[in-house]
């Protein structure tokens, strides 16, 4: 083999190696990120339900957030339903949770009149406030499951009635 032919296959060979090493540090990288930025929402969702758990002890507390006319016993109710709703949206951002899983969840808390009340109350804000493509997957199956449930509530109501 010609030194020429054989430097040429070794810069090739050398060059593809650092190839596939950058691209192999640019993907750690990434990964590592990913990491990090999980590990900040665990965080900050821990933070969020010892906030909420605090919260729902204290009466006093239930004054100092009360508004729109909720009396400091709605506003503690609020806050115990807002800690239920936190923990699936955690969960299914986390990737805990599947789409068909969650579906489940919201269906089950739906069937309690303060969660109805509360996400009739809070969802606009909460739209408001979505950024990530899994939250707005979140407000939608909440949202379905939400109307779906006040559907049947009406039809049980209607159907009583003409009993």
């Amino acid at each position: 083999m010609k030194t020429s032919t054989a430097i040429l296959v070794a810069t090739a060979v050398a060059a593809a190696g650092f190839w596939r090493a950058g691209n192999w540090r640019r993907q750690s990288l990434r990964l590592a990120e990913e990491q990090h930025q999980q590990q900040l929402r665990l965080g900050t969702a821990r933070l969020h339900q010892e906030m909420l758990t605090s919260m729902e002890a204290d009466p006093e507390h239930w004054a100092i957030w009360a508004k729109d006319g909720r009396s400091p016993e709605q506003m503690g109710e609020f806050i115990r339903v807002n800690k239920q709703i936190s923990y699936h949206h955690v969960s299914f951002e986390l990737g805990l949770v599947t789409e068909a899983e969650l579906r489940v969840r919201a269906r089950s808390v739906m069937e309690r009149d303060a969660v109805r009340r509360f996400w009739a109350d809070t969802r606009a804000f909460r739209a408001e406030e979505t950024q990530s493509p899994l939250t707005t997957m979140f407000m939608e199956i909440f949202d379905r499951e939400y109307v779906a449930a006040i559907l049947r509530v009406s039809k049980a109501v209607t159907e009583k009635a003409s009993a």
